[in-house]
This record gives C-alpha cells, sequence and structure tokens, in this order.
C-alpha cells in the first residue's frame, strides 16, 4: 500500500468533519474535505482518494444520492465508502447498501472501532485494486498473439497468458520450470549456461520443435528479460515467445534454393572452362587469330560467371552459419 492513504470525509456539520480529522490525521492519513453531497462529487474529480466516509443526512443532496453519483462513474466506482450514519432502522441500511454502501459507523463515532475499520477496509480495497489490475493486464495479454511468461528466479512460471501454454504445450503451468521444459522438448540455439546467465539482463535466442506426425514444425523467437528493484535484487525473469514459423520457413526454403542453383551452375561452368582451356592449348587443333579471339572473350565471360556462381556459394555458407 502507498504511504498515505487519502479519505474523503462529507458532512454538512463542521464539528464533525474535525472530529474525524482529529482521529485520522494523527494515523497518518490524509483528509479531503467536503460539506455537501455536490462538492463531494467534485472533490472526487480532481483528487485521488481512496476512502470516503460519507454522511447519510444532509441537504439539497443525501448520502445515498451521492453514493448512487459515486457508484454510477467508471472512475469512482471501485471507491470503498462508510456511511456514517445514526440511522437505526433496518430499511434505511438496506437502501444504503443497495445503493453500494461498503460498511456502517454509527454516530456518535467511537475512535476505536473508525480507526479498526478504515484500516481494514483500506486493506481490503487494496487487494481488490490488485487483484482488479492482475486481471486486466491478464485480459490484455491472453489477446496477445505472443507467448509471455513471467518467472521468479528458480524459472517457475508464476503468471503466463494462453498464447505460451499452446505454443509450448502445457496443460496447468503450476510448478513447471520453463528453461528445463525449453530444453527437454525443443532444440535450443544457445546452450543452457549461457540461458541462465543472468548477468545479461536481455538475450534473443530461438527454440524449434521438429516436424513430426503429432506436430507440425514450429519456430519460436525468445526475448528473455531479467527485472531487478531498485537495489539490483532478482524479481523475476520475463519470456517473450514470438512465433516466426512463416518466416523461418521462408528464409529456409530461399537458402535451399540458392545452394540448389550455385550448385548446379558450378558443374557445367566448370566443364565449360576446362573445354575453352583445351581448346586454348591446341588440344583440338589450332585455332587462327579470329577464333583465338573469340575463345578468349568467351573464356572471360566464363571466368566472370563462375566468380559470380563463387560469390554466391559463399554468400549461401555464410547464411547457413549465421
Amino acid at each position: 500500500m502507498k504511504d498515505k492513504s487519502v479519505i474523503l470525509v462529507v458532512d454538512d456539520q463542521f464539528q464533525n468533519i474535525e472530529l474525524l480529522e482529529a482521529y485520522l490525521v494523527p494515523q497518518g492519513y490524509e483528509i479531503v474535505r467536503a460539506a455537501s453531497g455536490e462538492e463531494a462529487l467534485e472533490k472526487l474529480v480532481h483528487n485521488q482518494i481512496d476512502l470516503i466516509l460519507l454522511d447519510v443526512m444532509m441537504p439539497k443532496m443525501s448520502g445515498i444520492e451521492v453514493l448512487k453519483n459515486v457508484r454510477a462513474d467508471d472512475k469512482t466506482k471501485a471507491i470503498p465508502v462508510v456511511m456514517v450514519t445514526v440511522l437505526k432502522e433496518t430499511e434505511d441500511k438496506v437502501k444504503a447498501l443497495e445503493a453500494g454502501c461498503d460498511d456502517f459507523i454509527s454516530k456518535p463515532v467511537d475512535r476505536v472501532e473508525l480507526l479498526a475499520r478504515v484500516k481494514s477496509i483500506l486493506k481490503i480495497s487494496y487487494y481488490r485494486r490488485q487483484l482488479e489490475e492482475k486481471e486486466k493486464f491478464k485480459t490484455v495479454v491472453d489477446k496477445v498473439s505472443d507467448g509471455i511468461a513471467i518467472c521468479n528466479p528458480d524459472y517457475l512460471i508464476k503468471d503466463c497468458n494462453e498464447a505460451i501454454l499452446k505454443y509450448l504445450n502445457i496443460v496447468d503451468p503450476v510448478n513447471i520450470n520453463l528453461v528445463e521444459t525449453l530444453f527437454k522438448n525443443y532444440s535450443v540455439s544457445i546452450d543452457k549456461e549461457a540461458l541462465m546467465d543472468l548477468t545479461i539482463a536481455h538475450k534473443t535466442f530461438d527454440i524449434v520443435r521438429q516436424n513430426s506426425e503429432m506436430a507440425e514444425a514450429l519456430y519460436l523467437e525468445v526475448n528473455l528479460n531479467v527485472v531487478k528493484n531498485s537495489a539490483g535484487e532478482l524479481l523475476s525473469i520475463v519470456f517473450i515467445l514470438r512465433d516466426v514459423t512463416a518466416a523461418r520457413v521462408e528464409e529456409f526454403l530461399k537458402q535451399n534454393t540458392l545452394n540448389l542453383i550455385s550448385h548446379q551452375l558450378s558443374a557445367p561452368l566448370g566443364v565449360i572452362n576446362g573445354k575453352i582451356a583445351l581448346l586454348q592449348d591446341g588440344l583440338y587443333g589450332p585455332l587462327n587469330e579470329e577464333q583465338k579471339k573469340a575463345i578468349e572473350a568467351v573464356s572471360k565471360q566464363s571466368s566472370l560467371l563462375i566468380s559470380i556462381v563463387e560469390k554466391l556459394l559463399g554468400f549461401t555458407i555464410v547464411r547457413s552459419h549465421s
């Protein structure tokens, strides 16, 4: 929780606000005052409020009306509201509960009861917001096509989205060691020691599932990010897996095509160059000057073509080892 929670105190009686303030401020709470329902709604617009202590009986706009407005606004509907009231009738309390009240404190306010209620409700509110934020995060990442897994320092999955379960064929991520799973079921482009070297905050590598009768080939590009706190302590390890199968297969096909073309050209060009050398050496009989010039021109073009093919072969070799 943050260091200082902000409480909006709403009451048309100034002395009641002062009393609540006297109880709450020494405990480290920050107080925002409102003397009417209209002012309370205005203060909610301009302040980040953690809890509302709301008087029920107020002129013009009652506490119940204020509460209905709070719950109707997406920006304020999650703020816990405690009704401060002298009402004892069950019917009145039911109305407050139906409007979205979280709890009641009776007037005259008892200091011990007030502090206990406030502390308890703020704690519940904090955990509720944390849960809501986690659910929002999960809703977003579950829609992302990339697989996302957050692991603890032992590489056990703490949280993940649906995509990573699909990519890695994991049914239940509980107690799953992600690194062990990768090296057990996939070809990994870096060794285990390099992957687990957390002195490097970011690294990228590939994992591959080969084509089989059970499943098609799958190429995943993995980005690993180390998350530390301000003190340099390791908090978590984030894995982001992206399906690059289409790109890798296309690259593989291009590579094979280049290899095939270059090797198919090398053999006949070698034969052509050899025959040209034999002609130039006079093995097939003497050549006149015009024939010699023609053979020389063919030889130059053949050598140029061989040079191009050799460069192409060198390019394909470099590509295959990169």
